[in-house]
């Protein structure tokens, strides 16, 4: 690392020999900022420039790293209203969810960003341009990063031409949706122009299990303003709120007892699929989500050599869940005394409180600064082009999460509910007889019990210097760079016992503040080869670190606390095919995660214990490409492999390294063409057909099932026996989706779309893998036919 930056140093010595990067432009010419995205760069359903690739904006194909883009055209076209709804169409990318959950090259993120900024989830499809994935960890250009990338949803931005629109869509699974969007100039003056935008959005769909629904109202306001000396002020507010009712519950654990009392036959056959059709929750369960955030924006180019913008992102993030601890539990069948099968709903972490319903409250709230300066010049009499970009940013975080028991276990109420939460099933796995449900909302006259009461502050300060050379006449663009972070931790635990602390804090007393800082400098290198042929050759190697928002205080104070890391390297190909009509990327990776929570066993007492020492080896090859077929006809295509495992788990469960690592799909890809005649009788017409696939998954973790002793006298484990939990998986599925739609040609300002939809044309049942044992394996919708219909109303531009 340190010859990196020395050559760094070196390179950044150039603007002593320094010239403009081009003459001052013609008052007649629209120069745009560098840190802006011009919508005329997407094609179809792709897109030729990036923002999230570098924080600059940048062709796709000059990044010496991987870079997907999706654009909201893509979603609109086959009815994703949530963009939860199995987003598989970038390669090894799965497992989407609205709480920011996603899978991406061989690892889980639990949160993204949006326009550049670190977000919790809680989106909506309504006011998002595009959604960018940059790759590896490549993606700690922003700072803390999962080490498979990161995801950034960009907002819709205003127009220059007045127009609005209303689109009405409904369709099977009671979905229902309404979405109104205006854009277009709002004055001009001496200072400059404004431009507006206003989207707002309900949506509602129910499920085919009882109680289960989703309600989603969305609402966002940019104004963007330029003014004369070309500089732009943007400012946006978002407000996303999700109300669902009793979500659905996973498919529970099948284990047969081969008829005997012992536990060391035992064996783990798969998951009772049609008790994940219902509900185990009842009426009275809730999981609701909602973020309210305002972020602004200024840039300014300076003079022909710097240009520079500044940032602002506040947020307020919540969750407020209640009866979500109540899921199916473990099936045993052919039990030792023959009696029918049952399941039982509670927590088993919660022990003899398992049968008390819960209810948790998250509130978060946030605020980011960013500045970036920009630098674009030549050296060595204009032989080799520099851009240099240099950071700062500041990030806080805020977490209070009250969680409460309905009421102690003696409660009339839980011990009602204790005698009814057990479920006899028949043969299919299907309930004998009438399933109770828990029969009130949480109420404080009941006497709650907490259960977790933490305050969590984490404040980031963090610089990024990152250098690009254009050499050879441009044909090698080489990349250097190392980003600076500084995590501060300020957290505060008001339940858990001084006990826990102790051992390294011996004067603690319950409620105390923990402190910790935790430092890091991370470098990343690259180079882009133009091979000729409109072909490139691109590697790169990035480090980077994890923060994860549940680390819990007691975890925080022990001085062998540090953060997850990892370094990765891509390696591949880009170019076009075709008259550039056709772009591919092949792109290979190598990544090392570091520091991973796992259980070792201690020495000398013999006890296990959680410590950072574990890691996770993921390897991988990805194609994407999209073809410009004709005028009227365009294909995006991608595919993924993932080998994930486990290179060290833990001294406490050795039997675990080499085992895969649970949720991360080994492959998925995706087939997207759409038809659209730009002239004849079929102008105004428009179909899209999409096929994706995503591969067995596993959902279980690689100890699960087994059963290890110690040697007497040594530290060496053995499995003494397993029921094979481990190796369980949500089956591979594929689906196939399209729509056509029409919208009417004339003359008047005035337009009409219609579009019918289908989704899994096939129909076939599937099961979604999750993110979590909470949600490892939940069915998939059946085939679902939506109608859209979208009246436009397009203005003058100023």
């Amino acid at each position: 690392m340190v010859y990196c930056l020395a050559a760094l140093s070196l390179v950044l010595a150039g603007p002593a020999l320094a010239q403009p990067a081009v003459p001052p432009p013609a008052a007649d010419v629209v120069v745009l900022s560098p840190f802006s995205v011009s919508a005329g760069a997407d094609r179809g359903y792709s897109a030729s420039e990036t923002m999230t690739g570098s924080r600059v904006r940048t062709q796709i194909i000059d990044l010496p790293y991987s870079v997907n883009v999706l654009t909201s055209e893509f979603f609109e076209d086959f009815g994703m209203f949530e963009l939860a709804d199995n987003v598989t169409q970038v390669s090894s990318f799965t497992g989407l969810d609205v709480g920011g959950n996603f899978v991406l090259r061989g690892f889980i993120s639990s949160n993204q960003l949006r326009d550049g900024f670190f977000r919790l989830g809680r989106y909506g499809a309504s006011n998002i341009d595009r959604m960018e994935v940059i790759k590896g960890s490549s993606a700690a250009i922003y700072g803390r990063t999962s080490p498979g990338g990161m995801m950034n949803m960009i907002s819709k931005r205003p127009k220059d031409t007045a127009g609005q629109q209303l689109s009405l869509n409904f369709g099977d699974y009671g979905t229902q949706r309404v979405t109104l969007e205006a854009t277009g100039p709002v004055t001009e003056s001496k200072l400059g122009e404004t431009k507006y935008l206003f989207t707002a959005s309900h949506y509602s769909k129910d499920l085919d299990v009882d109680y289960t629904l989703v309600r989603n109202k969305e609402y966002f306001f940019a104004l963007e303003h330029a003014f004369r000396d070309g500089s732009k002020l943007f400012a946006s507010y978002e407000s996303f709120a999700q109300e669902r009712k009793s979500p659905l519950s996973p498919a529970p654990l099948i284990v047969d007892q081969k008829g005997t009392a012992a536990t060391t036959d035992d064996q783990a056959i798969g998951y009772a699929l049609n008790l994940s059709k219902i509900s185990s929750y009842g009426p009275n369960s809730q999981l609701n989500r909602g973020n309210t955030s305002f972020t602004a924006s200024y840039e300014k180019t300076l003079n022909p050599v710097f240009s520079m913008k500044l940032s602002s992102n506040f947020y307020m993030a919540r969750r407020d869940d209640y009866n979500q601890n109540m899921s199916w539990g473990t099936v045993n069948i052919n039990r030792s005394n023959g009696a029918a099968p049952t399941s039982t709903r509670g927590s088993a972490s919660t022990g003899n409180n398992a049968f008390v319903p819960s209810w948790g409250r998250i509130f978060e709230d946030g605020g980011s600064f960013q500045a970036d300066l920009l630098t674009h010049y030549w050296t060595n009499d204009r032989r080799i082009e520099h851009r240099t970009l240099l950071t700062f940013d500041y990030n806080d975080y805020y977490r209070w999460d009250p969680t409460l028991r309905y009421s102690a276990s003696t409660h009339p109420d839980a011990v009602a509910w204790n005698a009814r939460r057990t479920v006899t099933l028949d043969a299919n796995y299907d309930p004998v007889g009438t399933v109770f449900y828990f029969p009130n909302w949480h109420d404080p006259a009941n006497g709650y019990v907490s259960t977790r009461k933490m305050r969590r502050r984490t404040t980031v300060l963090g610089g990024l210097l990152r250098h690009q050379a254009a050499l050879m006449d441009g044909r090698l663009l080489a990349f250097t760079g190392a980003r600076f972070d500084s995590a501060s931790y300020r957290h505060h635990d008001f339940l858990t016992a001084a006990s826990s602390f102790t051992g390294f804090n011996p004067n603690y007393k319950v409620g105390d503040r923990i402190n910790k800082t935790i430092t890091h400098v991370k470098p990343n290198l690259g180079v882009n080869y133009n091979l000729g042929g409109n072909v490139r050759a691109f590697a790169n190697y990035s480090e980077s670190y994890f923060i994860a928002q549940g680390d819990n205080p007691v975890e925080i104070a022990d001085p062998s606390f540090k953060a997850e890391v990892a370094d990765g390297w891509d390696y591949g190909f880009k170019g076009s095919l075709l008259g550039n009509q056709l772009n591919y990327t092949l792109c290979g990776f190598y990544i090392n995660r570091e520091n991973v929570s796992v259980d070792d066993l201690d020495p000398v007492t013999g006890l296990s214990v959680s410590r950072r020492d574990g890691s996770q080896l993921v390897r991988g090859y990805e194609i994407d490409l999209n073809w410009a077929i004709s005028k009227e006809m365009s294909l995006l295509g991608s595919f993924g492999r993932v080998n994930s495992k486990y290179t060290d788990f833990g001294t406490a469960n050795p039997q675990a390294i080499g085992r895969k690592v649970q949720y991360i799909s080994p492959h998925n890809g995706n087939v997207s063409v759409k038809y659209s005649p730009s002239q004849g009788f079929l102008r105004g017409f428009s179909a899209n057909l999409g096929m994706t696939w995503v591969g067995e998954t596993p959902t279980e973790a690689p100890n699960a099932g087994d059963v290890l002793v110690t040697t007497p006298g040594t530290t060496q484990r053995v499995v003494t026996s397993s029921t094979g939990q481990w190796k369980l998986t949500a089956p591979a599925y594929s689906l196939w989706s399209g729509a056509v739609r029409y919208t009417t040609q004339g003359q008047s300002k005035f337009s009409h779309t219609y579009a019918l939809n289908v989704n899994n044309m096939l129909g076939e049942g599937y099961y979604r893998p999750g993110t979590s044992g909470a949600s490892r394996i939940q069915p998939g919708d059946k085939r679902s036919i939506f109608f859209t219909y979208t009246l436009r109303h397009k203005g003058g531009a100023r």
